[in-house]
């Protein structure tokens, strides 16, 4: 993304701002919920073939304290994976999708390289034969760069993984009738569609178009670049929830393993604040951990469209459904400082969601 490009995107992110300090100020307050003012950008009616997709029974969300990223997070947490119900990936190709969809220096953009580290310790601690990360950058394309400068290309040498950049690898069509984009067919890299098993690992940060960025929104960074473009603008086009539902259906991950130790607020997912949390949060069914993290941030994930769909055709989002191993969420759960999109209440930016970044 040209620098350009980036003052377009912040300038259109400051349009309300001046009008909208106060509301800003109330998102951030205890308890707040997302949009007080009921923006809607998703208006569709799951069918019942969707509705089928949907996980049974009850499920599972473990959350691991870890102050920080200079101790050993894999050491640190194995002594609570018993406690965790997680895949047995005994012999399997699996590839782990973290989130480095842009590097801004000092800022939390991206899923730390010790927690990448981790996952590929707990990858290879339940078995996996062979391990890949695997990653589709939505906005710079100089790949390579965001390897060196983020610090996941060293942590990929290190623990000897491969990278493949999903931006330029072969292609596979899969049938997509019935999703929620309405497109016929999606075409994903053979990496992802050839794994045993994807892990999602991403960063949780709040999110300008869709108020929360976890492990579920993590999956747009399989879609190739060089057929969907940069910042994979047809899928915009589409609608991001509706994106996100059909990548969660057609990507399958195992389980997500997601980087809340330093999390984002405010203007998420790239020019957003840190805010220490302090936890790793790990679960098989995505809807239950993006659901989950959303209370950490004292968000209502009623609120958010996709997340609020997913628990019709993904899997639980209730708190009632959900068995979290750890603390309670309420007495750690943290009050988020929203995007203006969202405190505004302001209907005209979101509808342009289509035309900007990821």
């Amino acid at each position: 993304m040209s620098d350009a490009d980036d003052m377009n995107r912040r300038d259109f992110l400051k349009v309300a701002a001046a009008t909208t300090a106060a509301a800003t100020a109330a998102g951030a307050m205890e308890g707040c919920t997302a949009r007080k003012e009921g923006i809607k950008t998703f208006d569709q009616e799951a069918t019942a073939a969707q509705k089928a997709r949907r996980k049974q029974g009850r499920s599972q969300v473990g959350l691991l304290a870890c102050e920080n990223y200079d101790q050993d997070i894999f050491e640190t947490i194995k002594p609570h994976l018993s406690g965790l119900k997680l895949p047995d990936l005994k012999n399997k190709a699996v590839v782990l999708k973290p989130n480095m969809v842009e590097y801004r220096e000092g800022k939390p953009v991206t899923t730390n390289p010790a927690v990448l580290i981790a996952a590929i310790k707990l990858a290879r601690h339940l078995g996996a034969a062979k391990v890949t990360v695997a990653e589709g950058p939505g906005h710079m394309r100089d790949t390579e760069y965001l390897l060196d400068s983020t610090g996941l290309g060293k942590a990929c040498k290190d623990m000897e993984v491969p990278f493949i950049d999903l931006n330029l690898d072969d292609i596979v069509e899969l049938d997509n009738h019935g999703g929620f984009t309405k497109l016929d067919n999606f075409f994903l890299p053979k990496t992802i569609v050839e794994a045993d098993a994807v892990i999602s690992v991403p960063k949780l940060k709040t999110h300008h178009w869709v108020g929360m960025t976890c492990s579920m929104k993590n999956l747009f960074g399989v879609v190739p670049g060089r057929k969907y473009g940069w910042p994979k603008n047809l899928l915009h086009i589409r609608g991001i929830p509706q994106s996100i539902l059909d990548l969660q259906y057609l990507v399958k991950p195992a389980f997500a393993f997601v980087d809340a130790i330093t999390t984002m607020e405010g203007d998420g997912p790239i020019n957003g604040t840190a805010k220490q949390m302090g936890y790793i949060a790990v679960g098989l069914d995505l809807a239950a951990v993006d659901a989950t993290c959303a209370r950490l941030m004292k968000i209502d994930p009623h609120e958010l469209d996709y997340i609020k769909m997913a628990g019709v055709v993904v899997g639980n989002i209730e708190e009632a459904d959900i068995d979290v191993v750890g603390p309670i969420v309420a007495t750690i759960a943290q009050a988020y400082q929203m995007p203006v999109t969202f405190t505004a209440g302001n209907k005209e930016l979101l509808k342009q969601a289509g035309q900007q970044g990821s």
